[in-house]
């Protein structure tokens, strides 16, 4: 079944009526393959669509994203540090390694996330 072209005026007409609203509390994203996952934890998702449309929401995932095997269960306790990002944030905050490593765990291995909280306490 083919879908009739949408005129211009129709688009602008539509693109007013969008909406967008930023979904808070959003712990992780799973983007699922044949042979593996993408992960993207603590993402900010912004959800737009046309109220009375509902087979038009789309979804946009900013964040990191981690590959992982499919099919395994995700665990912040599981997040892996490695010993380089260890030392970027310690480079980047002055922060001691044992602070740097209990940030990046707290922020699910997030670099910037582990940055930022670091500075601003």
């Amino acid at each position: 079944m083919s879908r009739r072209p949408i005129s211009p005026r129709e688009a602008k007409r539509m693109q007013a009526r969008m909406k967008q609203i930023e979904l808070e509390g959003v712990e992780e994203v799973i983007i699922r393959f044949a042979d593996k996952e993408t992960v993207v934890y603590n993402p900010t998702v912004v959800k737009t669509f046309i109220p009375g449309m509902m087979e038009s929401d789309t979804f946009q995932v900013v964040g990191a994203g981690t590959d992982r095997p499919r099919g395994e269960e995700s665990a912040v306790v599981g997040v892996t540090v490695t010993d380089s990002d260890v030392e970027l944030v310690v480079a980047q905050t002055g922060a001691s390694e044992e602070e740097a490593r209990k940030a990046l765990e707290e922020e699910n291995g997030d670099l910037a996330g582990a940055i930022v909280k670091l500075k601003t306490k």
